[in-house]
């Protein structure tokens, strides 16, 4: 018999990596004999890193960055061969911001950093995972450090960040990322948000990241105006899927580094050659905070079920919040059963706080049923 177990993280109270290890645990207590395969998985937010290394392998690279309130920080990224994985939120995270930097003031340039580092050394396909940023400067951090220059209304180059973006009056690219061999770019994102907008970055994220009311006007503004400016090539940066992501770095990655956004989980599940391992597994568990109607349109949950070739796929949630329309749609991409972890009614606080022994005693659960089923 082979287990799979692809947890992804439960936001604020399990990383990927602990719920993995809780569901191996828990696997080889009912299952001593079976094959288990436990991996972290993440879909390019927090976690991204260690769940790319524990499924590719790699090595992980230390470099002395600037962070998103212009300190230096520690940040890494993973080198797999060709490759170089960076995770924003290693250089431009929320758990990095400094009290009083709303994303009016923060930074991606240390992202931009991360990056050059990762091409000077020979790397030539990019991945970057957009969660968790503590930014709204449209990747225009990123991209100064990368060459790309921003011009203020005297003509003098600048790095912008969020209160700032309105001052920029012209921008020249760095035509390195747009010549026939220049590196892949890729970026993961797991949100369409667009770039401005009542559903863009300011709007919906900016408050997550403490801007006020009116910061948020002001920041979408700034990311309206970018877009404008690119407008003139005919571009239309709000029309970019996920544009939004990272405060639009998403946006800022396929304007200024020719990069393009595709779906974080199917990135991971692609560089560990999940097909392969899912064809011979017996089951898959996988998990999250929440499943709701938003796991329908790419979370970690919806992604290895519509890959893993009609294996069963059960997922322990935090919360289940699906109506019965929705759940009908999910065993139709190929979830078999969500299980919510919870064991009685409390507080959010203190749900989050018992996560570790609700999943341990859910998992528990799933595996003794199964085990049962199969004498």
């Amino acid at each position: 018999m082979k287990i799979l177990l692809l947890p992804d993280s439960f936001k604020g109270s399990l990383s990927s990596a602990r719920a993995a290890n809780i569901l191996e645990t828990a696997a080889r207590e009912v299952f001593p004999d079976a094959e288990i395969e436990a991996f972290p998985i993440a879909d390019g937010g927090e976690g991204t890193l260690e769940a790319m290394k524990k499924a590719c392998g790699g090595a992980l690279v230390p470099v002395e960055v600037t962070g998103p309130c212009g300190v230096p920080v520690r940040a890494r990224y993973l080198s797999i061969g060709n490759s170089a994985v960076i995770e924003l939120a290693e250089a431009a995270g929320l758990a990095l911001r400094m009290p009083g930097f709303s994303p009016m003031r923060t930074t991606t340039f240390g992202v931009g950093q991360l990056i050059a580092n990762a091409l000077e050394v020979g790397h030539r396909h990019i991945v970057i995972g957009l969660g968790g940023s503590a930014t709204t400067d449209c990747g225009c951090g990123l991209a100064a450090a990368l060459g790309t220059q921003f011009l203020d209304p005297t003509g003098r180059p600048f790095v912008p960040t969020g209160e700032s973006l309105t001052a920029i009056r012209s921008i020249r690219l760095n035509g390195f990322f747009f010549r026939q061999n220049s590196p892949r770019i890729e970026a993961l994102c797991d949100v369409s948000n667009p770039l401005y907008g009542p559903q863009g970055a300011a709007e919906v994220f900016g408050p997550q990241k403490g801007a006020s009311p009116d910061e948020v006007k002001r920041l979408d503004e700034g990311l309206r105006h970018v877009a404008d400016l690119f407008k003139k090539s005919k571009v239309n940066l709000n029309a970019v899927k996920g544009g939004g992501a990272a405060g639009g770095a998403g946006a800022g990655v396929a304007a200024f580094l020719n990069g393009r956004l595709v779906s974080g989980i199917d990135a991971v599940l692609d560089l560990m050659k999940f097909e392969e391992k899912a064809k011979t597994a017996d089951l898959i568990v996988t998990g999250e905070g929440c499943v709701d109607g938003q796991t329908l349109s790419g979370k970690v949950a919806a992604g290895i079920a519509r890959r893993a070739g009609g294996t069963p796929v059960a997922v322990l949630a935090g919360s289940s919040l699906v109506t019965p329309d929705e759940m009908e749609k999910l065993r139709a991409l190929g979830i078999t059963a969500v299980f919510p972890v919870l064991r009685r009614p409390c507080e959010l606080s203190e749900a989050m706080s018992e996560a570790p022994q609700n999943l341990q005693a859910a998992a528990l659960n799933l595996f003794h049923m199964m085990r049962a089923m199969r004498s």
